[in-house]
């Protein structure tokens, strides 16, 4: 019979949810759109954030962060004052997800059961922009939200970075090669992919899906062949 581990009950009704492959920790977003982690093993929350509207201990922080660094008073609005809207996803991003994703990957790919140490050989060079670092990444409708749950410092990209379109949904893109730099790869309201660089955090391509109409879901495969397909 199974046995209840862990319960935490909500004020509001629980719509994007996910757990951490590696780590106790359960990342919620709920129809009023705040996200939060929980550690289910302590029974804690690690960090909650106001994700759909303008979070100010967030904007609070980055303010002490950039003056502690040198940095003079930003002219323009700060990406953590620009309102998120609706959460359409969350996620973990980390060597540890890169790696079960990689080992999903492969077996679905019919690689099983040497896919083990197929996956041990290609995952042996970290990338430098994953190394040592937990990313909670929540794709909301007007900008994406990076948050190291190591160091609890974030990077917002709003959606003017990427042409200026409604973010719908995510994928992690990566060949787990050395060097490679981790991608990701946002569903727009008019139909296009945009791939974002978690090295430069600049928009590094584009994509058409292969149908009309907004892109609402996205997903990789590995084929036997060892090439990555994404789908839409």
């Amino acid at each position: 019979m199974l046995r209840l581990k862990a319960f935490r009950p909500s004020n509001d009704k629980i719509v994007k949810i996910q757990l951490h492959p590696t780590h106790p920790w359960l990342v919620t977003a709920d129809a009023s759109d705040n996200v939060s982690v929980w550690n289910w093993e302590h029974r804690q929350v690690i960090y909650e954030l106001k994700a759909g509207g303008v979070d100010e201990r967030r904007l609070v922080g980055a303010k002490l962060e950039k003056l502690a660094e040198g940095e003079s008073e930003p002219k323009g609005k700060p990406t953590e004052a620009m309102r998120g809207g609706s959460v359409k996803q969350v996620s973990f991003f980390d060597d540890d997800v890169r790696f079960w994703q990689l080992w999903r990957n492969r077996a679905a790919a019919a690689e099983a059961p040497s896919a083990v140490n197929h996956v041990t050989s290609a995952f042996s060079s970290l990338a430098p922009a994953t190394k040592g670092r937990h990313f909670l990444v929540i794709c909301c409708e007007n900008k994406a939200i990076f948050l190291d749950l190591v160091t609890m410092r974030g990077r917002d990209v709003p959606k003017q970075d990427l042409d200026n379109k409604s973010l719908l949904c995510m994928e992690f893109l990566s060949r787990y090669a050395a060097g490679d730099v981790p991608l990701v790869a946002f569903g727009g309201s008019d139909g296009v992919i945009r791939v974002l660089s978690m090295m430069t955090w600049k928009l590094v391509r584009r994509y058409t899906g292969g149908h009309k109409g907004s892109i609402s879901c996205l997903m990789t495969f590995m084929a036997s062949s060892g090439e990555v397909d994404l789908h839409c």
